[in-house]
């Protein structure tokens, strides 16, 4: 649980006050280009240390796992509209059902929504052991946002919520109402927004999404390892989806576009591997093509391994996809790629299910099973991607809500695609 001196710490940060003391004191923010304190024509913001102790207290009371904020009547949430005009200071929308006693409004977050997300900034780095770190979106320097909004009273309450920047969508009723209700309120609104805006309005699930807290940064590329002419020649096909891949910043997208460059080969190693074993059935010593038994276990053979679809003929897809893997990935090759990825990422997929899908874990060290597993785990995974029957939604992915969980998928279909790609390609 974050501490209310914590909160207050990082508030100061935000406004550019450092190295404050565990005490009771105001906060005083100058926010002016002077440093001059003492010049009477200084802007001087001051937080109030009761006012921010209340919103903490306030806040503390009804903080929960993702970034719904809700009290008896009131719910606030975080959304995201890829329209610049929609975070203009004066934007705002707000429409009343009178009829049901329901207020929505859309605009800047409130300053206790700001100080919920601000607390949950803070439990993120804490819960990942890290330092806490201002993101980037709060980096901008105080005076900033006074120049911005000059024509304004300059008031922690109203600044802070041009900081943390953004929409939430804020929902209050004429009576208590229930987490349920709100949510149903809320997709109302969406719907309605998105029918008559033509713009998607969608909402966040976790403090990463909004300010991308654990997004580490791709570095400086290294020119010399660029200079290196290609010795091999790749499929135009597969790296068209690969650039794909790379081009998204939605894991949905990642994940298929990663998953067609599996399912490319699907035949092709297919046919190969049904050819390989057969061959090595009708040439074993034991094989007597006279025996009406030994050519009817060749049948049972064929019709068993292919699965027969009677339109297209292709073999079983999960089968198809592990014999992919089986042909363009070694273990330890997928191992070392995937750990240069992600490092934590070989030990969560060893010991945690994708919950969505119901698909398993990986028994890395298993020679015999690791193949069926790591095929399973995909095909499951993709199947929920793809598929949207309401009569399962124990295996259907939901968008936005399995999205974070989805992307901790992405490390491994990365490194097996960047497989394919290298060891079906040929040398120059």
């Amino acid at each position: 649980m974050v501490t209310y001196f914590e909160l207050k710490h990082y508030i100061g940060r935000i406004f550019g006050q450092k190295d404050l003391e565990d005490n009771d004191d105001d906060i005083y923010v100058n926010l002016s280009e002077r440093e001059n304190l003492s010049d009477e024509n200084t802007n001087i913001c001051i937080i109030s240390n009761t006012e921010l102790k209340a919103l903490y207290d306030k806040v503390s009371n009804f903080l929960n796992d993702n970034l719904e904020f809700v009290t008896l009547q009131n719910y606030e949430v975080a959304v995201n509209m890829e329209y610049p005009f929609l975070y203009r200071s004066n934007y705002s929308i707000g429409t009343n059902d009178s009829l049901n006693g329901i207020k929505y409004t859309l605009n800047y977050p409130s300053i206790e929504y700001c100080i919920f997300l601000i607390i949950k900034i803070i439990d993120n780095y804490k819960m990942n052991n890290r330092k806490s770190m201002l993101p980037i979106r709060l980096h901008r320097s105080i005076n900033y946002w006074n120049r911005r909004y000059n024509n304004q009273e300059v008031t922690f309450q109203n600044i802070l919520p041009q900081i943390i920047s953004g929409l939430s969508l804020k929902i209050e009723t004429d009576k208590p109402t229930n987490l349920s209700d709100f949510r149903d309120y809320k997709t109302s609104f969406f719907f309605q927004f998105m029918y008559r805006s033509g713009y998607a309005l969608v909402e966040f699930f976790d403090i990463n999404d909004i300010f991308h807290l654990n997004r580490s940064s791709r570095g400086r590329i290294d020119i010399t390892q660029l200079n290196t002419p290609p010795l091999r020649k790749y499929s135009s096909d597969v790296v068209d989806y690969y650039k794909l891949a790379l081009s998204s910043n939605d894991p949905y997208i990642e994940y298929l576009s990663f998953y067609h460059i599996m399912e490319y080969f699907y035949d092709e190693v297919f046919k190969k591997k049904m050819i390989e074993d057969l061959r090595d059935k009708i040439t074993h010593p034991d094989f007597v093509y006279k025996d009406d038994d030994k050519i009817y276990q060749i049948v049972l053979f064929v019709k068993n391994r292919m699965q027969i679809d009677g339109r297209s003929g292709l073999g079983n897809e999960r089968e198809s996809l592990k014999y992919v893997l089986c042909e363009y990935a070694p273990i330890n090759d997928l191992k070392d790629r995937i750990s240069f990825i992600d490092s934590d990422a070989i030990q969560y997929y060893q010991s945690t299910k994708v919950s969505f899908c119901n698909a398993p874990v990986i028994p890395w060290s298993d020679a015999q099973g690791v193949y069926t597993q790591l095929a399973k785990r995909i095909y499951f995974t993709r199947n929920s991607l793809v598929h949207s029957k309401s009569g399962k939604n124990d295996e259907r992915y939901k968008p936005y809500s399995d999205e974070m969980q989805l992307q901790k998928e992405i490390p491994l279909v990365k490194a097996i695609a960047e497989l394919i790609i290298i060891n079906s390609s040929s040398i120059m």
